[in-house]
């Protein structure tokens, strides 16, 4: 991938934490009307599910070297986060939202062993995993 390329997959992945690192700026200075926690549970949800879909794919173009049935492990990840929309326990949510971003996190790290993800990728996934993780986090414990 050209470091052009990489430079963009960095903004976007970063942006893609900014709704989250918003919903936590609520807790402080709430808008009438938003359910901040709501919000981030949903966008979680979007998220993980998103996480999935390139699991999918990469167990499709590189199955010979998964470690894992990407497929199965994949899927059954994206339908416990939009299971946990369901979840009336906003804290619980968050918390077990939290442990499915660890738990592709985990993938990825397999796969980066496996040499399907290459590095640049894989450290880009642990900060934003990290920054998501914290802020679910944050979300549970503070509201």
């Amino acid at each position: 991938m050209k470091n052009k390329d990489r430079t963009l997959a960095g903004i976007l992945t970063y942006s893609g934490t900014l709704p989250l690192v918003g919903c936590v700026v609520l807790l402080f200075a709430p808008l009438a009307g938003v359910d901040g926690k709501l919000v981030a549970i949903a966008y979680a949800a979007v998220i993980l599910s998103f996480l999935c879909g390139i699991h999918w794919a990469l167990f499709l173009f590189f199955s010979e070297k998964c470690p894992n049935n990407l497929l199965i492990t994949s899927n059954i990840v994206a339908l416990l986060a939009w299971a946990s929309l369901l979840c009336t326990n906003h804290k619980m949510a968050l918390a077990l939202q939290g442990i499915f971003f660890l738990i592709l996190f985990a993938l990825d790290f397999q796969l980066r062993r496996a040499g399907i993800l290459p590095d640049w990728f894989y450290h880009l996934r642990r900060n934003a995993t990290i920054i998501v993780v914290l802020c679910l986090a944050a979300l549970a414990v503070l509201s």
